[in-house]
């Protein structure tokens, strides 16, 4: 695996030799007789990651290198993975794809230099309103991207923070959905049980674009709400590698609480994060706040749009659902009939999956003229 810190440790020469290797499928040492590397047939696409910081999670936690292609079973896995230190040696213009991450573009210059064969990609994991700063110098610059990566549905690689895929009895019409509905009813599971809270909430950022946390504050008028993070007077144990909760963390909210706020920091287009699925994949019924099309990415009747409430009136809708087990049951219809995934290796695996597969079919040139119409808080964002 052609990771930093292995790569680190290679000769100069030696480093020279393996990391054309990767990218090119030639090397010279092991090819005496080829002479113009040119005229040797690509065996990896390969890919740049070129402002890469390790608080970008979401690209990081794939990997570098050609293992994790392998190791992912990806439908396509030849195609190699490199960061601006493992890659110092080989020219730029080599690589088959060159991915800039908006959010962190304040740590390099833009490259400049490129061939016709490269596929430059906008990588976006953020909302529109969360990078204003970064997207301001993106919006005057014309014809620079190729493709575009990130949770939005008309993004050429989709990198979802998670999925909710209907499985073989899932229903196809209205009315097959209500009889299920129905025949839940006699499911000898209760999910309300020892459950002996209502409402909780994890959130670290409490001054929000979305004014969430107005709206949670005139909730909690009606209802209790347990806060944790630094928003809160609860705490539950963070991920020691990165900023997203512990699963003992939403394993202790699914045992105790009935809701929780999968609330989001902006209200965008199609801006839906771990804060849903994460909820979705456990007993325990998201309250959902924020811009996304919800009725399109999950069943009917599996969360609560709190956007259709004044705060007054959602607390009182709760308070009914809480006292009355089959009701509140009604919503955990659907797990057996659809599979959630979540998390960031899955996100990681669909997105560098996907790239890989389209960098060896797709060869029909394209660019965007401008990314302001789809990607200007103005166009896709609002305030509540």
């Amino acid at each position: 695996m052609l990771a930093l810190l292995y790569i680190s440790e290679v000769h100069h020469h030696k480093l020279t030799s393996v990391v054309r290797t990767a990218v090119t499928g030639w090397n010279s040492d092991a090819n005496d007789d080829v002479t113009d590397s040119k005229s040797f047939s690509k065996q990896y696409k390969s890919i740049l990651i070129w402002n890469n910081s390790p608080k970008v999670i979401e690209t990081a936690i794939f990997g570098f290198g050609h293992d994790p292609f392998v190791l992912e079973g990806c439908e396509f896995s030849d195609c190699t993975i490199f960061n601006q230190e493992s890659a110092a040696s080989l020219p730029l213009e080599e690589f088959d794809a060159v991915i800039v991450q908006i959010s962190t573009m304040w740590l390099s210059d833009l490259p400049e230099n490129r061939t016709k064969h490269q596929r430059f990609i906008f990588f976006a994991q953020e909302s529109p309103a969360s990078m204003t700063e970064s997207l301001t110098d993106i919006f005057s610059m014309r014809n620079y991207f190729n493709w575009t990566m990130s949770y939005r549905s008309n993004s050429d690689i989709q990198f979802l923070y998670g999925r909710i895929q209907p499985g073989p009895t899932a229903p196809k019409t209205r009315e097959e959905t209500l009889r299920l509905m129905k025949d839940n009813r006699n499911n000898n599971k209760n999910y309300a049980a020892n459950k002996i809270k209502l409402v909780a909430w994890m959130v670290g950022h409490c001054d929000t674009l979305g004014l969430r946390e107005i709206y949670v504050s005139q909730l909690a008028k009606f209802i209790p709400i347990d806060v944790y993070g630094k928003c809160g007077n609860l705490s539950c144990s963070r991920n020691t590698m990165h900023a997203y909760s512990d699963p003992q963390c939403y394993q202790m909210l699914e045992a105790k609480y009935k809701f929780y706020l999968s609330f989001e920091n902006s209200i965008c287009e199609e801006y839906v994060t771990e804060k849903f699925f994460e909820i979705a994949n456990r007993d325990i019924v998201p309250i959902v706040y924020g811009g996304a099309d919800y009725k399109r990415i999950a069943p009917p009747h599996s969360f609560i749009d709190a956007l259709e409430f004044t705060p007054e009136a959602l607390a009182q809708y709760l308070t009914i659902l809480d006292a009355n087990d089959e009701l509140y049951n009604e919503f955990f219809w659907w797990k057996s009939h659809y599979k959630v995934e979540a998390g960031l290796q899955q996100m990681a695996r669909h997105g560098f999956c996907d790239l890989c597969k389209k960098l060896h079919q797709d060869q029909v040139p394209k660019c965007y003229p401008e990314l302001e119409t789809e990607w200007d808080p103005k166009n896709k964002c609002w305030e509540n």
